[in-house]
């Protein structure tokens, strides 16, 4: 059994956040606590079989900051601290350019929500904690119709490397994520709506989008979550304010 530690995971109904969630609570000494919009979605995983790790399940739009600090103000009077956080929400509508909609609702939950989050979290956290930001292999490069997302994503990178700095007097490190495609259902919705757009069936425009990568298969979730276990490990300990790459290559070019 390993060090008795307390996580907070954002976005663990589905995808990255359950992944790292399924990964963190195989073990007796964790504590997680687990918020998503999607309570129902969440509490079912959770309920699913008897966890080895004690779990608390949440349900908070984290762009909604009244919301977020009164669930966290009531965390912060049960809890004596949180040792990790890992920020996994977001959402990746497509916008084009004149689509102020979309603009302003995805920079709210993938940007202000993540820093929401940090921000009311820091005061909770233990000196020598760990923060992990999931952001994508978009916050390095730009995607058609994606303006809003590249532009979360690019700012979640700048924002973990500056409160790197922040924090580094207390030992707290910052680090952030960038997948390339994960095999989610996030990704599984997006192909399906390049399918339909293209006027070709789910499995050619999968097969195409495949083509695109060295390894010629998309990141499986797990994959992120182990590297999210070595990001909260003794050995990470001197590694912050980094940006890292889990993209099977793609980021090299073809």
């Amino acid at each position: 059994m390993s060090t008795p530690r307390t996580f907070l995971i954002t976005g663990a109904a589905k995808g990255i956040g359950r992944a790292i969630a399924e990964d963190l609570a195989t073990d007796s000494a964790h504590r997680l606590i687990l918020l998503d919009m999607d309570l129902d979605h969440l509490c079912s995983w959770v309920d699913s079989q008897p966890w080895p790790a004690q779990i608390e399940a949440h349900a908070v739009d984290i762009s909604n900051l009244e919301s977020l600090q009164s669930l966290l103000n009531e965390l912060g009077q049960r809890i004596s601290h949180v040792d990790v956080l890992v920020n996994s929400a977001g959402i990746c509508n497509e916008n084009e350019p004149e689509d102020l909609i979309n603009w302003k609702r995805v920079i709210d939950v993938n940007l202000n929500g993540t820093f929401y989050v940090t921000s009311l979290c820091v005061p909770l956290m233990a000196d020598h904690g760990r923060i992990i930001n999931i952001a994508s292999i978009l916050g390095r490069a730009g995607k058609v119709r994606n303006s809003a997302y590249c532009a979360s994503k690019h700012g979640m990178v700048g924002m973990t490397k500056a409160l790197a700095l922040d924090l580094a007097p207390r030992q707290i490190t910052v680090n952030a994520i960038l997948p390339a495609w994960v095999d989610t259902p996030m990704l599984q919705q997006e192909l399906a709506m390049q399918a339909k757009i293209a006027g070709l069936s789910a499995e050619q425009i999968q097969r195409n989008a495949r083509k695109k990568l060295p390894l010629r298969r998309f990141i499986a979730s797990a994959e992120v979550a182990a590297l999210v276990r070595y990001l909260i490990s003794p050995e990470a300990g001197a590694l912050t304010a980094q940006s890292l790459l889990l993209d099977g290559g793609v980021g090299l070019g073809m």
